[in-house]
């Protein structure tokens, strides 16, 4: 039969096996043995506390059973090694706390503990310990953690660079940057090779470390991870494109880089004023949408010299597009593997470097009910952030602080409520066949996301699916 190799290990540093299939852990120095009729060690039994929440579905508090385990540890040790023995856990005011690892068929899976009352030493029959040379010592210790956490899944990507430049300038040059880095000057219709090499000449990037596509109007720009950075853009030196309205007697023309439309109605409708936007040769069928306001118009630019670029439009005035450059980061997408073999739920752990936004998931798995919400309604559900400054940890144990900034400020408040709730259910998936989950970012070269997958079991062994 396989005997599982238990190990100690102290915050104050100190570490010893107390349990092994070797014959030798009886007669060393360090003699510290877990005796071999312990309660409490394997399949550590647990009563039950409530715990209760004030934001429960409803608004009714409710509670949460939480298992709490006070396993019995006993052990033998000599004289020589009882002082080693109480500083591995501690004295009063002092308590250390101790990593209790299992290692056995099912890989290694460990409680925390500290201690719960005074550790009790006896000695055989009742002999002097200077005649036995032995000491009993029984342990009672309180699992910090109730369940046995199996070995932890750590998962990285880093976001490659990925830019839209939309130039909507006529006249003038502008400059590109990168990593804090600026170009010289870029003629506003620069070639796409003109454009790569004044890129390629920044010491952030250098010779093959980007690529440029597009038209000089509209172009991307792709770096490697190896290369991280952030592109700007410095529009200072280009001339606005003009933008105009004029007004007749029943009606008004609007003038986009020197195209004129037909006359139209004042107050025309959102798609009136949009067919007339379309006609524009510059623009055409599908390169603009326009939305109503109370007063009067947004307009969105998909093609043509305005691409990419968002105006409001007044009737009855006269305005001009500013800037006339701007840099978009494109977003990217990874796929993580996330599989729960346990008998318990799995809370994901992200953590994000500063970018943009990132979108991460927080699929159902068909738990809405819990929440009152239709079925499948969350099954695909994604959390967006806002633009991030600093590292952000994202801890979705509803009993965590789910949103932690890396200077340990928290940074709820910038997700108006939206918390994730759903855990990945037990015997989800397999490490053959796992659930793919994706990760977004819109930011830099180099942004790095983190998944963590910290597994927990109801005992020491065993339970696989």
């Amino acid at each position: 039969m396989a005997v599982a190799t238990i190990t100690l290990e102290s915050d104050n540093g100190d570490s010893i096996v107390i349990s092994d299939s070797l014959d030798d852990i009886y007669v060393r120095d360090d003699f510290i043995v877990l005796d071999t009729n312990p309660d409490g060690m394997y399949d550590t039994g647990f009563t039950v506390r409530t715990q209760s929440g004030a934001f429960e579905p409803g608004g009714r508090a409710v509670g949460e059973e939480v298992p709490i385990r006070n396993p019995i540890l006993p052990f033998w040790l000599t004289p020589e090694t009882r002082a080693r023995f109480q500083k591995l856990w501690g004295t009063p005011y002092h308590l250390r706390k101790v990593k209790c690892t299992w290692n056995g068929p099912s890989g290694p899976r460990h409680l925390f503990l500290k201690l719960a009352k005074e550790i009790k030493y006896t000695t055989e029959d009742g002999f002097d310990v200077d005649i036995d040379k032995i000491y009993h010592a029984v342990v009672s210790a309180n699992a910090y953690n109730p369940m046995y956490e199996g070995a932890e899944d750590v998962a990285e990507w880093v976001n490659p660079g990925n830019f839209t430049v939309y130039n909507a300038g006529s006249t003038g040059t502008y400059k590109l940057g990168y990593a804090g880095e600026p170009t010289g000057d870029i003629p506003v219709d620069a070639s796409i090779a003109t454009i790569q090499a004044a890129l390629e000449a920044l010491p952030s990037l250098g010779a093959g470390n980007v690529t440029v596509s597009g038209t000089s109007k509209q172009f991307t720009v792709l770096t490697p991870v190896t290369h991280p950075g952030m592109l700007t853009v410095d529009g200072a030196g280009l001339a606005p494109l003009a933008f105009s309205i004029t007004l007749g007697a029943l009606s008004f023309t609007i003038t986009i880089g020197g195209e004129t439309t037909a006359p139209i109605s004042f107050l025309p409708s959102a798609t009136t004023l949009r067919q007339a936007l379309e006609q524009l040769s510059s623009i055409g069928t599908g390169g603009v949408s326009v939305t109503g306001t109370f007063f009067g118009y947004v307009l969105s630019f998909t093609s043509g010299p305005l691409a990419g670029f968002l105006t409001a439009l007044f009737t009855g005035k006269t305005t001009t597009v500013a800037p006339v450059i701007r840099v978009v980061a494109n977003p990217n997408t990874s796929w993580f593997e996330v599989w729960n073999p346990t008998d318990q739920d799995e809370w994901l752990e992200w953590a994000l470097d500063p970018a943009v936004s990132w979108q991460f998931p927080d699929f159902s798995f068909g738990q809405e009910r819990k929440w009152q919400r239709p079925v499948g309604a969350d099954a695909a559900r994604m959390i967006v952030t806002p633009q991030l400054t600093q590292k952000l940890s994202v801890m979705s144990d509803p009993f965590m602080d789910t949103y932690l900034n890396a200077d340990l400020s928290n940074a709820a408040g910038l997700f108006n409520g939206v918390e994730p709730i759903y855990p990945v259910p037990p015997y989800t998936g397999t490490e053959d066949e796992p659930i793919l989950m994706p990760v977004v970012c819109q930011g830099p070269s180099g942004a790095k996301v983190t998944l963590r997958q910290r597994r927990f079991w109801s005992a020491e062994s065993g339970l696989e699916a």
